[in-house]
């Protein structure tokens, strides 16, 4: 049977080190599987605390939400009270006013993403992306049709933009730009001139500025710069968060993107096709997560500081691998080109050496085939040791 190009299009695959395509998350479907069948794999190939649960209060109000039959069909767009919140909450993060009109809500930020690209890509445009990127990215903004362009940052400059090179990439058939901060895999941000020289592209050209701020909330509001306050930015910039990383509700998929009323009315029709509005008890727990829970962000923020410190501990020497620590946020790295390695091979052995689950970022985009992504999952002793079996495979050079 024919199935579309759309099929081509949404495939997440990258080279291996033998030229065939990959799965990125292969190595982390296995270690779950190897979980399933009782095996004891220490999993640090995901960006969640496996040890953690949704705070008991969010919980509450989706049970008493869903009794008290919360559970009919809600506003496409998103309850206002739950958009209002988000607003406030918006503002709290970025310093930009935001209303509920400007307030879209999604079942998580990788369907907001994606919702964007349908509403602002089609074939015959480009986007530009930033790389290495988020896995899923490639496929998201190419799923519309447009060409992706990836601008890779600086591996000579401890991973750093060069946003000349990103500025270059600008042409007529330019429609966005997607922007990470802090960036995953790497955990790095961008400055203030920077910012100010990219927006200022964008609104001279009108092109669309994408910021994916899931992390956002979980480093020190004064250790990043953003671009909401800059001249104008409000007609171009649209921001995308969630409450996955934030508020431990990775799983109950709730996210959004801030924006121009005007988006949002093309949000709305787009959502009417694609999923009519989502539960209302679970748009009440956010609620109550976003108004009741403020201390949620800074509880995880301080366990991923003191889990960096164990692992730096652990992992800082171990010559000739490079660690890159971003020294906030949920993750950190490991650079093993000079191993003679990619990271997906590194990331296979290691498994089954170890039994410890990393992320390859092969499928990260252009500069991430050597990048290893260590996810900060596990609480104290488990995280030590998982390091130490990291080290101990390094040291072996058994590969």
């Amino acid at each position: 049977m024919k199935f579309s190009t759309l099929t081509d299009r949404i495939q997440e695959k990258s080279a291996a080190s033998d030229g065939l395509s990959i799965d990125p998350w292969a190595v982390h479907t296995l270690a779950t599987q190897r979980v399933q069948n009782g095996e004891n794999i220490t999993v640090l190939s995901i960006g969640q605390e496996v040890n953690e649960v949704t705070p008991k209060r969010i919980v509450d109000k989706a049970v008493e939400s869903l009794q008290s039959g919360r559970h009919h069909y809600a506003d496409v767009c998103g309850d206002v009270k739950l958009r209002t919140a988000i607003a406030h909450y918006h503002e709290k993060l970025t310093g930009q006013s935001a209303h509920s009109s400007m307030v879209t809500v999604f079942a998580g930020a990788q369907n907001a993403l994606f919702s964007l690209a349908q509403v602002l890509l089609q074939a015959g445009d480009e986007v530009i992306l930033v790389a290495p990127y988020y896995t899923t990215y490639q496929a998201t903004f190419g799923a519309p049709g447009p060409t992706v362009v990836t601008v890779q940052v600086d591996t000579e400059d401890h991973y750093r933009l060069d946003e000349q090179k990103l500025l270059n990439a600008i042409n007529p058939s330019t429609r966005a730009i997607v922007l990470n901060a802090p960036n995953n895999p790497l955990g790095s941000r961008y400055s203030a001139s920077q910012l100010e020289r990219i927006v200022a592209a964008c609104v001279k050209q009108q092109i669309w500025l994408i910021l994916d701020a899931v992390y956002l909330d979980i480093v020190e509001p004064d250790s990043i710069d953003l671009p909401h306050q800059l001249p104008g930015a409000t007609d171009i910039l649209i921001t995308v968060g969630s409450l996955s990383k934030s508020h431990r509700m990775t799983g109950w998929r709730i996210g959004w993107a801030v924006g121009s009323e005007e988006l949002h009315a093309h949000l709305y029709n787009l959502s009417v096709c694609m999923h009519y509005g989502l539960p209302p008890f679970i748009q009440d727990a956010a609620t109550v997560a976003l108004e009741q829970s403020a201390q949620t962000p800074v509880t995880v923020r301080n366990v991923m500081n003191e889990r960096r410190r164990i692992a730096v501990a652990e992992l800082t020497d171990l010559a000739p691998v490079r660690l890159i620590d971003p020294e906030q946020g949920m993750f950190i790295l490991l650079d093993v080109e000079a191993l003679g390695t990619t990271a997906y091979d590194f990331a296979i052995a290691l498994l089954d050496a170890e039994k410890v689950s990393v992320l390859p970022c092969d499928g990260f985009g252009p500069g991430g085939r050597y990048l290893v992504r260590i996810g900060l999952c596990v609480d104290g002793e488990e995280l030590q040791n998982a390091c130490k079996s990291i080290s101990r495979f390094i040291a072996s050079n058994n590969l």
